[in-house]
């Protein structure tokens, strides 16, 4: 492939323009169909509370088959960061439907947070005996009905289900959905008539939102590029920072953190559009190659570091855990095999186009620099966690800007003065 040619908007072909969607409009009109049983059984069991309350017990009863990390899970997917971050991260090539997400949002926060406040109905928690449900995590007591939970799990599903191209996998969407408003009543903080009006609004605002939509690819002024850049990055920074309250839970803080990841990546696809004019200007300036290849070599790179991260836990796991050996010196033998590791791929993957000397050398080099890029690493992640009170509170994102710090410090110094790519005039940039 010429590399040349790519752009954030076609990275090895992975992010062309997809084909046109057929509208499934029988499964639009079944879901209004369910949105309206939904609203009138929910009303209905809201108008009598004896009915409401027996129904929540058996079913309350019934769940507790599963064991409570399995329904802490679930209700977080409802969780309206979570939510939105999992729709969000779907449509990385469609902006229309990015924006329109936002826009779902609001709307169904109106409809969800307006009855909650007007109505104020008290949670199970506050009207039952304790000792007759369970109650997985904090037992909330005011503004049940209807169910926010419920609603962003719904909506998500129903905005995703839409746009899948087969009708199965649709349906496995939703149902994903609708165990996340159930999981509701399974955790004892909502009643099922709670769950039901959360859930038809959720219908109501997908279907309509989706209609909207339609599926036509559509192109962003640069402007509308970073109001969206600016969205997903602060959808992201909160999933990151939300307290679901149920972190103590397996799996939970799991989730939250690789959605609110997917969604910083889709932020991160947009800001290289944004900024693509002026990063194939900064590369021809320092690497004196064009953006499409050195956007190649990163993701190669990052390719090559994340296989270095499992081989790295697995070496540390036999060794420590299989072997028996010392922690520390099950830690080092690890990280210096990963890094022999991560040298040689980088050798015949990352950078295979370099001319390549002594091997024993470039390998020397290679972990010298490892050893080194622990500074650039560890120094940012104590500066940030010593010097501002943010990230002393969120030490994970300190974590993490260490992280690339240490990566960045390895890319350079790999690219100029260990396989010599960078710095060099060559053939391919001057034909440009």
């Amino acid at each position: 492939m010429n590399t040349d040619t790519l752009s954030p908007e076609n990275l090895f072909g992975l992010l062309a323009p997809p084909s046109p969607l057929p509208r499934q409009t029988r499964l639009e009109n079944a879901l209004l169909v369910c949105a309206l049983m939904f609203m009138a059984l929910g009303l209905a069991l809201f108008s009598v509370q004896t009915w409401n309350q027996e129904l929540f017990l058996q079913l309350n009863h019934g769940f507790t088959v599963i064991p409570p990390d399995g329904r802490a899970f679930f209700t977080v997917l409802g969780d309206g960061s979570i939510a939105a971050c999992l729709a969000l991260a779907v449509f990385i090539r469609n902006p229309r439907a990015l924006a329109y997400i936002f826009l779902a949002a609001l709307l169904a926060g109106i409809l969800v947070q307006v009855p909650k406040f007007l109505f104020d109905a008290a949670r199970p928690p506050a009207v039952l005996d304790l000792q007759t449900f369970s109650i997985v995590g904090k037992g909330i007591k005011a503004h049940s009905f209807p169910s926010g939970h419920s609603a962003s799990a719904v909506l998500a599903a129903t905005v995703v289900s839409l746009f899948c191209r087969r009708l199965w996998l649709s349906l496995i969407v939703l149902s994903v959905g609708f165990a996340a408003a159930l999981s509701r009543i399974a955790v004892g903080v909502h009643w099922p008539a709670d769950v039901l009006v959360g859930s038809a609004l959720g219908l109501f605002v997908g279907v309509l939102i989706v209609r909207l939509i339609g599926y036509e690819r559509v192109n962003v002024p640069r402007w509308g590029q970073a109001l969206l850049v600016m969205g997903l990055a602060a959808v992201s920074i909160n999933g990151f920072l939300h307290d679901t309250s149920y972190e103590q839970f397996v799996g939970v803080t799991a989730i939250r953190w690789v959605s609110s990841g997917l969604v910083a990546g889709v932020g991160l696809y947009w800001l290289a559009i944004l900024l693509w004019p002026l990063a194939e200007w900064l590369t021809q300036k320092l690497f004196k190659e064009s953006a499409g290849k050195s956007l190649t070599r990163v993701f190669k790179f990052g390719m090559v570091g994340g296989s270095g991260f499992v081989v790295d836990m697995s070496l540390y796991a036999l060794f420590h855990s299989v072997f028996g050996l010392n922690l520390l010196i099950a830690r080092s033998v690890a990280y210096w095999l990963t890094s022999s590791w991560n040298w040689y791929l980088n050798r015949i993957f990352t950078f295979k186009d370099a001319d390549n000397g002594r091997k024993r050398d470039q390998w020397a080099k290679y972990l010298i620099m490892c050893l080194i890029s622990f500074v650039p690493s560890m120094g940012t992640f104590y500066g940030l966690t010593h010097y501002f009170a943010f990230f002393m509170e969120h030490s994970q994102l300190a974590l993490i800007a260490g992280v690339v710090a240490g990566a960045l410090f390895n890319y350079v110094v790999a690219g100029f003065l260990i396989f010599k790519v960078y710095g060099q005039d060559n053939e391919e940039s001057t034909e440009q």
